[in-house]
C-alpha cells in the first residue's frame, strides 16, 4: 500500500512523515469498510516511488465474501489475497490521503491566519 504519484509533492510538503499519513489513511479507510463479494480490478494509477512510504498490513475481511471472489477469480488459490481485494480498498485509502492532506493544509492556513500568541489546538489525523 502506498500513495499515488500525484500525491507525492503534497505528502513531501505536509510536515508529517508521509509513511505516517499513508498508515493513518489506511486506518481510516478500513475503519468501516467491508469487503463486497465481487471482484473489482485494481486501478492502474501511478503510485509514488519512495519505498519508505510503502507498507504491508493485515486486513480482516469477511471470509464468505473472499470465498465468493476466489471462486470466480482464483479457483486454484494461486493469487495473493491482496490482489483479490486491493481494487476495493486502494481507492478508499487514496481518498483518505487526499482528505488528510486537505485537513493539514486547512490547519496550516488557519494557523497563518490566527494572531500570534493565540493558542489553538486541533486533532488533525486520527488513528
Amino acid at each position: 500500500m502506498t500513495a499515488l504519484e500525484r500525491q507525492a509533492a503534497d505528502l513531501d510538503a505536509c510536515g508529517i512523515n508521509p509513511a505516517h499519513v499513508v498508515r493513518a489513511a489506511l486506518r481510516r479507510a478500513t475503519r468501516h469498510w467491508q469487503l463486497k463479494p465481487e471482484f473489482v480490478p485494481p486501478r492502474h494509477d501511478r503510485t509514488a516511488k519512495p519505498s519508505s512510504w510503502r507498507m504491508r498490513t493485515t486486513v480482516a475481511v469477511d471470509e464468505e465474501a473472499l470465498t465468493t471472489i476466489m471462486a470466480t477469480e482464483d479457483p486454484l488459490d494461486v493469487c495473493s489475497k491482496w490482489s483479490l481485494i486491493r481494487g476495493q480498498l486502494e481507492p478508499l485509502v487514496w481518498q483518505e490521503i487526499d482528505r488528510i492532506l486537505a485537513e493539514l493544509a486547512d490547519a496550516a492556513a488557519q494557523s497563518e491566519d490566527s494572531p500570534s500568541g493565540s493558542a489553538t489546538t486541533a486533532t488533525l489525523v486520527e488513528d
